[in-house]
C-alpha cells in the first residue's frame, strides 16, 4: 500500500500558533505597570475644595461698568473631583468680529494631586489650557467665608500652552460680600508684561 507524505500544513500552523503566542506573551510582559502616585485617590482634601467659593449660579457683571454681561453656572461632579463651568454671555462682550452670535463656553477644572488644570473651550475663539499651583502652606486652601480684611481665597491660573502667541492669566478672588471677582490679563508670549483686559464680578443669581 502506497504511503502519503506528511502534510506540511500542520507543522506550519503549529509554528504560527507558537509564534503568535510568544508575541502576545512578550506584549503582555512589556506593558507598563499601573501608575503609582502619592496623590490622594479621593477629592476631599483642603486643596480640592480651594475653588468651592466659585460654585453656584451667578450673574456676571463688568467690574468697570457694573453692566450685567453673562450668566454662569459652576458645579462639581464625578465624586466632587471635577468642577464644570457653563457660561453664556448676554452682551457682545468678547464677541468675535464677524460672528453672528454671542459667546458661550464651558470649562473643566481639577486638582490632580500636584497642580490645578483648567481647560476652557467656546463657540468662537477656540480652546485654552491653564494651570495653577497648590496653595502655599500659609495661604487659605479652602473656599470659605471671607474676613473683612480681604478675600478668603485667591487662585491664579496661567496658560500652560500659549494661545495665539500670547499668555493669559486669570486671578480668582472670593470677596467678603460673597461675590467672586475674576481679573483677566494678557501678555505677549514669554514676556511677563501683563495687561489687564477684563474684570468680571460674580454675584449670586437669586
Amino acid at each position: 500500500m502506497k504511503r502519503h507524505a506528511a502534510s506540511p500544513v500542520l507543522p506550519l500552523a503549529a509554528s504560527a500558533a507558537a509564534l503568535l503566542g510568544s508575541l502576545v506573551t512578550a506584549h503582555a510582559e512589556a506593558r507598563a505597570p499601573l501608575e503609582q502616585s502619592a496623590a490622594p485617590a479621593t477629592c476631599d482634601t483642603p486643596e480640592h475644595h480651594r475653588l468651592d467659593f466659585w460654585l453656584g449660579d451667578w450673574q456676571v457683571f463688568d467690574g468697570t461698568t457694573n453692566e450685567l454681561v453673562a450668566v454662569d453656572h459652576i458645579e462639581k461632579h464625578s465624586e466632587g473631583c471635577i468642577i464644570q463651568q457653563t457660561m453664556t454671555f448676554l452682551t457682545d462682550m468678547y464677541r468675535r468680529p464677524g460672528i453672528g452670535h454671542r459667546l458661550t463656553g464651558m470649562s473643566i477644572s481639577r486638582f490632580d494631586g500636584e497642580q490645578w488644570v483648567q481647560m476652557w473651550a467656546d463657540n468662537q475663539w477656540g480652546a485654552i489650557v491653564f494651570r495653577a499651583p497648590p496653595a502655599p502652606p500659609a495661604a487659605p486652601a479652602a473656599g470659605g467665608s471671607a474676613g473683612s480684611d480681604g478675600p478668603a481665597a485667591t487662585i491664579v491660573f496661567v496658560t500652560a500652552i500659549p494661545s495665539r502667541h500670547r499668555d493669559v492669566k486669570l486671578v480668582y478672588e472670593s470677596r467678603p460680600d460673597g461675590s467672586v471677582r475674576i481679573l483677566q490679563y494678557v501678555a505677549p508670549f514669554g514676556s511677563g508684561k501683563w495687561l489687564q483686559y477684563g474684570d468680571l464680578v460674580y454675584r449670586p443669581n437669586r
